[in-house]
């Protein structure tokens, strides 16, 4: 058991294989223990409490602080990606004009998600395990 207290919740469409392939390769990288993870297409998950719908947690990303407040989209990804050693990701995702790409980008593929190959969604996360091993020395600059 970790020593730590997560910091944050992430909240992801585990019935998307990308989705679900990516919260994988995070969740083995979490031995911090920083993140905790919920799968919102768990049946029976009731996102009311939250104060926010389950189908706006399933268009953008959603990640809950531990102070209550809400990280949407590019700024979940990038604490999600820091959090589990992906530094060099992270550090991408918050230069302004990286993350105002990716926040263009982002909304095609979440309506493309489930239509990705799972062939290329392997594959990338083949790759992006190649480029940030473990051992924190990230490959992407």
């Amino acid at each position: 058991m970790n020593a730590k207290q997560p910091t944050h919740t992430v909240y992801y469409d585990g019935a998307c294989p990308l989705c679900r392939g990516e919260m994988e390769l995070l969740m083995q990288r979490n031995v911090a223990g920083l993140l905790e993870f919920v799968d919102i297409a768990t049946p029976g998950f009731d996102a009311a409490p939250l104060g926010v719908s389950r189908d706006a947690m399933l268009q953008l990303m959603h990640v809950r602080r531990r102070d209550g407040g809400w990280l949407i989209g590019v700024p979940a990804f990038e604490v999600i990606y820091a959090a589990t050693g992906f530094h060099a990701i992270a550090r991408w995702l918050a230069k302004p004009w990286f993350a105002r790409l990716a926040a263009q980008a982002y909304p095609w593929l979440v309506r493309n998600r489930y239509r990705m190959p799972h062939t290329l969604i392997r594959t990338l996360f083949r790759v992006q395990e190649r480029a940030c091993p473990a051992d924190g020395a990230c490959r992407v600059r």
